[in-house]
């Protein structure tokens, strides 16, 4: 029984809808060897549009949002297959994964050069495929008694397939990159201890260019809607003072890199902590 009401005087009814979904997971595991592990896992995920996406379109003077009250619901296949290998003080893991996604939801923005206002869209994306591999390692006294290490690189191909809809015209985003999804991403995080009482973390993250549009139109990531690529540094050192009190500071971003995703984030910030248990 849905209803779009436009003001006090005019509303739309939309016919009734009721759908149903299985969504099954399964996964296994296998101990290959004394440190190493074998898995494997695969899911189905259902995502049903929300009332706002069938039901709720609005508009002001500066903003549009078209709502469509036939969207389909999201069906996503995901699967993964993984081994991890125990190397005494850490473990290394290295995982394939893949998905596909059919009438993925997406709402999308343009500005309209002649009403001179953002116009948003939702709408099914026919069907998206993404494949990939991960490489990450977690240790303890990695090198050196008291150096702790993670870290993480993952490469994403992710393409749409197929797609009826579009966003300037007809096939304009089939063959692109999945929007908020870059091909490379790195994490790596290094704490010492330096005793009893003080210790200092350095961390650091890296992901590559990606979209904001489904047909990549938004070549200039570093601008008002636009998501960019970034690399930031953190630092931390903490200090405990007795068994209840602790003092920490942080620098994030301390390189100072300005970066994107729709807004831009902070640039260097400077944090300080005292956290007290009782």
């Amino acid at each position: 029984d849905g209803l779009t009401v436009f003001s006090a005087t005019s509303a739309m009814r939309h016919p009734s809808r009721s759908e149903n979904y299985l969504s099954p997971k399964a996964a296994l595991s296998f101990q290959a060897a004394s440190d190493l592990v074998l898995k494997a896992s695969t899911g189905r995920a259902i995502r049903m549009p929300t009332v706002h996406e069938l039901y709720g379109a609005t508009s002001t003077t500066n903003s549009q949002f078209i709502n469509d009250p036939n969207l389909k619901p999201e069906r996503s296949w995901t699967s993964e297959l993984t081994a991890e290998r125990d190397l005494g003080n850490g473990v290394l893991r290295g995982t394939f994964f893949t998905e596909s996604t059919h009438d993925s939801l997406y709402s999308q923005s343009i500005v309209d050069p002649v009403a001179l206002r953002t116009i948003s869209r939702v709408q099914n994306v026919g069907r998206i495929q993404t494949n990939g591999v991960e490489i990450a390692y977690s240790g303890f006294d990695v090198a050196v008694r008291g150096l702790d290490l993670n870290a993480s690189v993952t490469y994403a191909d992710s393409v749409i397939k197929e797609n009826a809809g579009y966003v300037a015209t007809p096939g304009d985003t089939v063959g692109k990159r999945q929007p908020n999804i870059p091909r490379w991403r790195a994490t790596a995080l290094a704490a010492y201890r330096f005793d009893e009482r003080w210790s200092g973390s350095v961390g650091a993250r890296y992901s590559g260019n990606q979209f904001r549009t489904l047909n990549n139109s938004d070549v200039n990531g570093y601008t008002y809607m636009g998501v960019s690529k970034f690399f930031t540094v953190d630092l931390r050192a903490r200090y405990k003072i007795n068994r209840q009190l602790t003092a920490a500071f942080g620098i994030d971003n301390v390189n100072n890199y300005t970066f994107w995703n729709f807004h831009p984030y902070p640039q260097r910030s400077y944090v300080f902590e005292l956290k007290a248990d009782l």
